[in-house]
């Protein structure tokens, strides 16, 4: 089986498999990337599961002014990711909700609805999982995030 990745343009990228071609972008090949290596080592799902769950153990920790920093940092959708992987988490979901507005609470909330009725896909989850843990990282580093719960 003849199978090639070739790069379109900055953002696009297509999988020639015999003498189909299939489109993606970036994310969409990061994402295939990812689960063909969690075929290959499923070692490797496991240890980012690890990693995802510590960072949701530690945001229970997070001073409030760090937790309202990564709430207008982080993008919208990896926000609802959060929220809705805190559900079952009850320190840490009323941490989240906590630290936002009234207005907040409400239009996240009807977003969750609409959005994830049928759960998170896991490569959502992934992809914005690892786009909070950057954040926070970040917010860590410039001081505005600490885990040990004292405001800066």
């Amino acid at each position: 089986m003849k199978v090639e990745v070739n790069r379109v343009n900055q953002d696009q990228f297509e999988i020639v498999i015999e003498d189909q071609r299939l489109p993606l972008d970036a994310d969409g090949l990061a994402r295939l990337g990812r689960e063909i290596g969690d075929l290959l080592d499923p070692a490797a799902r496991v240890q980012r599961t690890e990693r995802y769950d510590r960072f949701l153990v530690r945001l229970r920790t997070a001073n409030n002014t760090g937790i309202q920093a990564l709430l207008r940092t982080a993008a919208h959708d990896d926000i609802l990711v959060l929220l809705h992987s805190s559900e079952d988490k009850t320190e840490l979901h009323n941490k989240l909700y906590g630290n936002m507005s009234d207005n907040s609470v409400k239009l996240y909330m009807e977003d969750l609805l609409f959005q994830f009725r049928e759960g998170v896909p896991g490569y959502r989850f992934d992809a914005a999982m690892l786009r909070l843990i950057e954040t926070a990282e970040t917010l860590v580093g410039e001081g505005a995030l600490n885990f040990d719960g004292k405001e800066s």
